[in-house]
């Protein structure tokens, strides 16, 4: 759980309280904003199924991200498919920009790191249950 600070440098005499963001939160936002990234297909598990990618529904999204706290700093994992045929550096670079700039500027709490990893391509409409190479 990431706690962070309130009230600033004045209130240090008598603070108004604490806000406590859980893991979750930082997914939610994680998850919005690797799905606003050009290119991307879905989010997947971490774990490939026999070698293949498995696409998440929409819904269950937040298991595509992991989110480790350490030393009062934010470290991301993004699993994700990405559409074929597209230059994959720069996707990644985006989702990693997006994912950065979005928790940042909502929690103002510093994101260490965003590690993308990208799990399969997609040519188009899945038709085969949700699983990809």
């Amino acid at each position: 759980m990431l706690k962070m600070p309130t009230g600033g440098e004045q209130q240090a005499m008598r603070p108004l309280g604490k806000i406590e963001v859980l893991p979750s939160a930082i997914r939610t936002i994680a998850v919005q904003a690797t799905s606003s990234c050009y290119g991307v297909v879905g989010l997947t598990r971490p774990r490939l199924r026999n070698g293949r990618a498995i696409l998440l529904p929409l819904e269950r999204g937040s298991e595509g991200i992991q989110v480790r706290i350490v030393h009062d700093q934010v470290h991301v994992e993004v699993y994700v498919a990405l559409e074929y045929g597209l230059r994959m550096s720069e996707i990644a670079h985006t989702i990693m920009s997006m994912v950065k700039f979005s928790i940042e500027k909502m929690l103002d709490v510093p994101v260490a790191r965003v590690n993308v990893n990208i799990q399969g391509l997609i040519h188009g409409p899945s038709s085969d249950g949700g699983t990809q190479s």
